[in-house]
């Protein structure tokens, strides 16, 4: 199978709507499970693929399980089978059509279960099967209503399934036209079937809405129509039967499947915006990595820190620029997130005040550069710590200091954490303003503040930004259970309050703690280290950069520029006795990607640590990178603490 073919399968494997589950024959073991398995089933990943066939599928049928494997055993195929129910985290089993294959790969085979969520179909088919069975028992008790038209148009007969059907007695209408009984829109219908059937011409079945007592309508069908002739006097005879509840049953078996097509191009639709979202962060990040790559190496150089000030002023330019465009990617990739429901909070213990000195500490330099004195004050009495998600409570109060220090020419930003009531005095929160003395909003720009892409007035149009920080920082907030308000006036500054649950308040402690949130510091990555590596990746200027700084650090480095060298590097290595402490795998390369180069590597039994190096930055794929044998990964552009970090512990581990 060349690449296209193992991309296209990939992608079917990826994208299809029904739940695919790669399972172990010699155990039923499944090893891998497609996004719409996980959509199926409510399960985790990790979940799925520590279960068995067993125990995701049942049936009706003590023996129907064992029917689908020896299936497989004896011809590798089981096609379209129902009867079956896929088990789920949450609620009942799901019922499901069942495909099962073999799936010819090296060195051992593997099956493949297609399960089809046939739930909506099978609930339709209930409903119009009861309806059926309530009309035949409808026939059944002589629910058929016969009735008798005169030559003028007036009931001249009815039986007592009328009043059953219409909820009219029979001497209401017997003498009065029948026509009064039919739909305005359906009485052109009626009336050339009538003088149809008083020509002696056969009228085939049709329906109409007649009006019944309650004010409502029925949907009868008409049986049969006939003229019949006696003594002279010519009437019109035939039959009709109420099928009011068949037709709402078909309607909403419509509607079903309607709302099935609008669910699935709603899922093809999210599916694309993150195929395009990871696309385009991929054709960024990776330039992003070899600019603030150099740049960084550059303004770490003594030789450039020798040229004049307005040079070096132009590299942190550079490197500025850059990381405000990485912000930028990162802000449109979380509001997409946040607008599907895909972005994950993790809530632990954490510190506010440390939160809060972290970001200070981090935007003092923007603010001193302007000028503005930037300080912390925490109240009496504000918590010591709270449960909540420290990296997204962070991400918030950086766009909220960024946007004050931004919009504020002379004076300060404050940030105080103090503890308060919360609106229906019942419990307790911790609340986070940001103060400045900048040049404030008018009552038109808070009303539209929080909207997309929207941006302050002319004053600020100089660097007012892309208008997401806002709208995405409030969205958090709602996520970890508070809210974002501001209170503010043109030209005397402005007050953004952050208010956050607070399970308990007591007295402030002076405490140093460490929760994970600087940043690793400097000396621990420019520590000397040995061992060696291989680096594939097939960009010249990222391979360039990530060389040298390995090689400044003391590690002995191989270069492979696509997945095949990669292979074929590591077992030779390894077979010579000199294998490398780890590999540097980067997932798009061309020839073989990093996906199939890792996974040819561990089914050769390659048990060295692979990190994978990417520039897709989705949090959602990485557990399925790690699935595929990547111990770590490393999202571009490579943070070079964060690398460090990654390879002292894994080489830790081993």
């Amino acid at each position: 199978m060349n690449a296209r073919h193992q991309e296209i399968a990939r992608c079917l494997f990826r994208e299809s709507n029904d739940a695919l589950f790669i399972f172990d024959p010699r155990d039923h073991r499944v090893v891998d499970v497609n996004p719409a398995g996980l959509r199926l089933t409510g399960y985790e990943k990790d979940a799925v693929c520590a279960l068995g066939l067993r125990d995701l599928f049942t049936s009706g049928e003590p023996d129907e399980l064992l029917r689908l494997v020896d299936a497989y055993r004896r011809t590798g195929y089981f096609h379209s089978r129902e009867g079956y129910f896929l088990a789920r985290a949450f609620g009942n089993a799901l019922p499901v059509n069942v495909s099962v294959s073999r799936i010819h790969t090296a060195p051992d085979p593997l099956g493949l279960v297609v399960a089809r969520d046939v739930s909506e179909r099978i609930k339709a088919q209930e409903a119009l099967r009861e309806s059926e069975d309530r009309y035949r028992g409808l026939v059944e008790a002589a629910q058929i209503i016969i009735f008798g038209v005169n030559s003028l148009g007036a009931c001249s007969s009815l039986n007592p399934a009328f009043e059953a059907v219409t909820g009219w007695t029979r001497e209401a209408w017997l003498g009065r036209p029948f026509a009064d009984l039919v739909h305005p829109d359906d009485r052109g219908v009626t009336n050339e079937a009538f003088a149809q059937s008083l020509r002696g011409e056969a009228v085939p079945p049709f329906e109409l809405r007649i009006g019944s007592a309650t004010g409502g309508e029925v949907i009868v069908e008409i049986l049969y129509a006939v003229r019949q002739s006696r003594g002279g006097d010519v009437t019109v005879s035939g039959s009709a039967r109420d099928v009011t509840e068949r037709r709402r049953a078909e309607d909403a078996l419509r509607r079903t499947e309607t709302l099935r097509r609008a669910k699935e191009a709603a899922e093809a639709a999210d599916r694309a915006k993150s195929e395009f979202l990871g696309n385009v962060s991929h054709e960024i990040r990776t330039p992003m990595t070899a600019i603030l790559g150099f740049t960084g190496l550059l303004l770490d150089d003594e030789r450039i820190r020798a040229l004049p000030e307005d040079l070096l002023d132009y590299l942190r330019t550079i490197r500025r620029n850059g990381d405000h465009l990485l912000a930028l990617i990162n802000d449109i990739l979380d509001l997409t997130r946040i607008e599907v429901g895909k972005l994950r909070v993790n809530r632990a213990p954490c510190s506010p005040a440390v939160v809060v000195g972290d970001v200070a500490d981090s935007m003092r330099p923007r603010a001193e550069a302007k000028g503005l004195a930037l300080t912390v004050e925490v109240a009496p009495g504000a918590p010591l710590r709270i449960v909540t998600d420290a990296v997204r409570l962070r991400q918030i109060l950086i766009n909220l200091v960024s946007n004050a220090i931004k919009f504020t020419d002379e004076g300060s930003v404050r940030v105080r954490v103090a503890a308060d009531q919360d609106d229906d005095g019942t419990g307790r929160v911790v609340r986070f303003e940001v103060i400045d003395t900048g040049v404030g909003l008018s009552e038109v720009e808070m009303g539209h503040l929080f909207e997309r892409f929207y941006t302050s007035d002319a004053r600020t149009t100089r660097d007012s930004g892309a208008g997401i920080g806002l709208p995405i920082s409030r969205r958090l907030a709602e996520l970890l259970g508070g809210r974002i308000s501001v209170r503010s006036q043109a030209g005397a500054g402005s007050v953004f309050t952050l208010t956050l649950p607070a399970a308990e308040v007591t007295e402030v402690e002076v405490e140093v703690e460490a929760e994970g949130l600087a940043t690793p510091v400097e000396t621990i990555a420019s520590e000397p280290m040995t061992g060696r590596v291989l680096l594939a990746e097939d960009n010249e200027s990222i391979r360039r950069y990530l060389a040298f700084r390995l090689g400044q650090s003391g590690l002995d480095v191989s270069i492979a520029c696509n997945g095949r060298e990669a292979v074929d590097a590591a077992l030779a290595a390894r077979d010579d006795g000199r294998p490398f402490d780890w590999i540097l795998m980067d997932v798009q390369m061309p020839v073989l990607d990093g996906y199939e180069a890792t996974r040819l590597l561990r089914l050769d039994d390659y048990q060295g640590p692979i990190i994978a190096l990417t520039a897709y930055a989705v949090p959602e794929n990485r557990d399925g990178r790690l699935r595929f044998g990547c111990d770590e990964h490393i999202p571009k552009p490579v943070d070079w603490n964060r690398l460090v970090a990654v390879l002292r512990a894994l080489q830790k581990r081993d």
